[in-house]
């Protein structure tokens, strides 16, 4: 009788363990899953990054103010004045309701537009075989539904249900439509960043957009441009920061008022991603739901200027997200990463 009752307690102990090893592992298993579509759009985004360019070159400037290079308009006129950097792509990070019409609720965080030799091409017959094809591309976090992107047979399908979730949308443009050669490169900000709003909704509509979804339940996006540590300065306050905001344009300013920003890549950038599950965003979004949560759309982040640490900001907002996502016991991920761009030659001169 002992030995059985012990036999017993034996394997109700076993039976016990084995649940709650089962429970851990199906519970570890679904977080896996739920978050593999984010941490493969998080591996795409940052590759693509680290392969910016603006193939800079050296020209000729006048004494114009602000400074410009020579150009056919003004060839009879040009005086050189000195020699300097030049380059006609561009690359621009901002707070994504600056650079996208909408609002910051619909469009929260940053977002950034920058030309890499991917290759991407609609027309094999004429550019097929041409892996370092130049193209514009681009990343954004945007409240939308998921209509404009199902595929046409499930187009007006009743069976899949319309949803309204926040989504890492990239923009990646056919190296054959790329207007980066084609629109002005200098003047005001909304003339040489039509390279890409003249692509962008409301311009054209989503459907001839060269839009799609990168992955599901995104948040919010930070990007940071950083020096090396190579470049920091030995003293003084921001020492890894290259601009005082979260602002960056290598169009912007002029080569002698703006010389760090002006035709240069950032050395490295910070990238921070935020992914929720579909269960939490189903949560915060019900079924026939079409404004953005009230939890995320209520906060601000992201958008302060920098402190005398530049990622201290990152990090506060990061923990105030966070905090109030743990609070709703939302399942959530942070991604955070400084990666290098490989095509950056920073110079201080």
């Amino acid at each position: 009788m002992v030995a059985t009752v012990i036999l017993i307690l034996i394997l109700l102990l076993v039976l016990s363990i084995t649940d709650q090893t089962s429970k851990i592992w199906k519970h570890s298993t679904a977080e896996i899953q739920s978050f593999q579509n984010a941490r493969a759009a998080y591996s795409t985004m940052t590759q693509r990054l680290s392969q910016a360019t603006l193939n800079t070159y050296l020209d000729y400037y006048d004494n114009s103010s602000p400074p410009s290079p020579r150009t056919p308009a003004n060839a009879s006129t040009f005086t050189p004045s000195y020699y300097a950097r030049n380059s006609n792509l561009h690359f621009v990070s901002d707070q994504a309701s600056t650079l996208i019409p909408g609002t910051a609720t619909l469009h929260p965080g940053h977002t950034v537009f920058f030309q890499a030799p991917l290759g991407f091409t609609l027309d094999s017959t004429n550019y097929g075989g041409l892996p370092n094809m130049l193209n514009a591309c681009g990343y954004f976090v945007e409240f939308n539904t998921d209509k404009p992107y199902l595929p046409p047979f499930l187009t007006g399908s009743s069976v899949v249900q319309e949803r309204y979730r926040y989504r890492l949308m990239e923009f990646l443009q056919p190296t054959e439509n790329n207007a980066i050669y084609s629109l002005p490169s200098t003047g005001s900000a909304s003339s040489y960043d039509q390279w890409f709003t003249n692509f962008l909704p409301p311009t054209v509509t989503v459907a001839q957009a060269p839009l799609r979804v990168l992955a599901d339940n995104i948040i919010a996006l930070a990007i940071l441009p950083e020096l090396s540590p190579h470049d920091q300065p030995t003293s003084g306050a921001q020492t890894n920061l290259v601009t005082s905001t979260y602002t960056y344009d290598s169009r912007a300013g002029d080569i002698i008022n703006n010389k760090l920003t002006h035709h240069q890549l950032p050395p490295l950038l910070r990238v921070v991603m935020v992914a929720i599950d579909e269960p939490s965003a189903l949560h915060l979004s019900p079924s026939g739901t079409t404004t953005p949560p009230p939890l995320i759309s209520n906060l601000t982040f992201f958008q302060t200027t920098h402190s005398a640490d530049p990622n201290t900001d990152i990090n506060n907002d990061i923990n105030t997200l966070t905090q109030a996502l743990s609070a709703q016991k939302v399942n959530f991920r942070v991604f955070d990463n400084d990666i290098a761009i490989r095509g950056a030659k920073w110079s201080t001169q």
